[in-house]
């Protein structure tokens, strides 16, 4: 779901990285051949559990440009932002590839994939260069739509360049016109080969409502950790305009 940047500025004084920057499931929504959109993704945490990785929880917001480069392909440039005791600071950058194979966009299966490539830190630690591969799988079938996206990363610099398995999951039904609510869970299960304690897991299922307002699309989720490496609480929009 592709998403102006400005809608956020109301939100800061009002919200106080666990979190990751962008928090979506990948589905078959892309910019046609030669569109432009801007979708701005934001979310803030509370209450880190006793095992989580980083115990700060800024407000992150995160400008993704994207433009539709080729039938069903797009191609996507994101700049991380977070703000923490009044001050605002840059987590680097990061560039996205994502293809989806032609199918009938109203039911039944389909599948693409999506590639990134980021310089990235968090909390002011050093940056470092990461890779992520996230297949996409999805089934449109009478009002559901079912996605899953087994996710792998690797980190390119730095310690600790292990494969992680990191899948996320969707389950919508559409109530009435363009709105459809369900859930959507996001797991970091660690590496591939072996995976972490349940307890050291991050593990956040959401409530989540996707729709319109106007021509822009919106995504907007309540996340509940439940493990002492998760987040207690997470609030999550992403928001889509084309021009």
């Amino acid at each position: 779901m592709r998403r102006p940047a400005f809608w956020v500025l109301p939100w800061l004084p009002l919200l106080a990285v666990a979190a990751p920057n962008e928090i979506k499931v990948f589905t078959d929504e892309l910019a046609a051949y030669g569109e432009h959109t801007l979708e701005t993704h934001a979310n803030k945490a509370w209450r880190p559990g006793p095992n989580a990785e980083h115990r700060a929880t800024p407000f992150q917001v995160m400008p993704e440009y994207s433009y539709g480069i080729w039938r069903n392909w797009e191609f996507s440039f994101q700049l991380p932002v977070a703000t923490e005791q009044d001050r605002l600071r840059t987590d680097g950058y990061r560039g996205e590839l994502q293809y989806v194979a032609p199918h009938d966009e109203d039911r039944g299966l389909y599948w693409g994939i999506n590639v990134e490539v980021a310089n990235v830190a968090g909390n002011g630690e050093q940056r470092v260069w990461n890779v992520e591969l996230v297949p996409i799988v999805g089934l449109r079938i009478d009002r559901w739509h079912l996605v899953g996206n087994p996710s792998v990363s690797r980190l390119l610099s730095g310690s600790g360049r292990k494969i992680n398995f990191e899948p996320a999951v969707k389950a919508a039904y559409r109530l009435s016109g363009k709105n459809y609510f369900g859930i959507e869970y996001y797991l970091e299960a660690g590496p591939i080969q072996r995976w972490l304690p349940n307890n050291q897991r991050s593990q956040v299922l959401y409530l989540a409502w996707d729709g319109k307002l106007g021509k822009s699309d919106i995504n907007v989720g309540l996340g509940r950790g439940f493990t002492d490496a998760s987040d207690r609480w997470v609030l999550k929009t992403v928001f889509e305009f084309s021009f």
